[in-house]
């Protein structure tokens, strides 16, 4: 009984750890990673793992599964929790936080929307996959080195796939932006929440490991590598942003026509259908970031 009740505070403790309103939520993450964990093979499975054995924060993962209620093998957990560990540095002292490698905010300018670059070029999202692709290339990188930036990779492959880390809305209620959602705000039942918050959601919230391996299995199912002519369309980091640009304008915005508040007292309700619509872009993309991300590994990790 004991055992229970400090597993149950553990998992407790690590809900609390985990960041709000960054990217897909903590569980969107675990399921991005969980679809190309499951797709690799045994030989870069095995690989990626111990890379990952070099990471700051590894004792703390095998603690946390050791007192915790485990329910995949520790290998499969650790690769997981690296999916979130860069979102839960955010902001903090830690040396190793890069806060403006989550996005890319590509200025969204209705009604035409012109094509305009992202701003910081040299420190965005874009930089950010180039430079871990770069560390985990070079045979003169620390094992420490490697780790934290293959961690950055998983969660960075999924963050580019999110609509709202690639766009921010620039209008007369937003005339220096809405920071990816983060100041728009709609009401999708009875609170108004921000939008970006919103669409970070849809990928669910579970805490358990089994959930989303569980869902990934689903993703895959449902989206299989033939059914994505975008896998072989666009082959770039930067593609994959445009594609979340272009949602962002048609799927998240409605090409301008959303309605919504500055506040969340006053945010509006979504219009009828939206949300489904929305979540189903939503597993589309988390889709195409879990094929994505094995690519990634199987070009990068040796």
């Amino acid at each position: 009984m004991r055992k229970t009740i400090v597993s149950l505070v553990a998992l407790a403790a690590l809900v609390l750890l985990q960041p709000r309103g960054f990217a897909w939520s903590s569980a969107g993450h675990m399921v991005i990673a969980a679809e190309a964990f499951r797709e690799l093979p045994p030989t870069l499975k095995f690989k990626a793992v111990k890379i990952l054995e070099s990471h700051p924060d590894y004792a703390k993962w095998q603690k946390a599964f050791a007192v915790g209620l485990p329910d995949v093998d520790l290998e499969t957990y650790v690769f997981l929790r690296a999916s979130t560990w860069p979102d839960e540095i955010h902001k903090t002292p830690n040396p190793f936080d890069h806060p403006h490698w989550h996005f890319i905010d590509y200025p969204l300018r209705p009604p035409s929307f012109p094509m305009e670059p992202g701003p910081a070029p040299e420190d965005d999202i874009l930089y950010g996959i180039a430079q871990c692709e770069k560390i985990l290339s070079d045979t003169n990188s620390s094992p420490e080195l490697k780790a934290v930036h293959l961690s950055y990779l998983i969660h960075l492959v999924g963050d580019v796939h999110q609509p709202l880390h690639c766009a921010s809305l620039f209008d007369s209620t937003y005339p220096n932006g809405d920071r990816g959602g983060n100041e728009f705000y709609v009401k999708p039942g009875a609170k108004g929440i921000s939008l970006h918050r919103f669409w970070d959601g849809l990928l669910g919230t579970s805490i358990y490991s089994s959930t989303q391996i569980n869902y990934a299995t689903k993703l895959v199912s449902e989206n299989p590598r033939t059914s994505l002519p975008e896998l072989k369309k666009d082959k770039t980091p930067k593609e994959w942003s445009l594609e979340s640009r272009t949602l962002a304008i048609d799927k998240v915005y409605l090409r301008g026509d959303l309605k919504g508040s500055t506040i969340p007292q006053t945010a509006p309700a979504l219009p009828i259908g939206y949300s489904k619509a929305a979540k189903e872009v939503a597993e589309k993309r988390a889709a195409l970031a879990g094929y994505r991300l094995r690519d990634e590994i199987q070009k990068y990790v040796h």
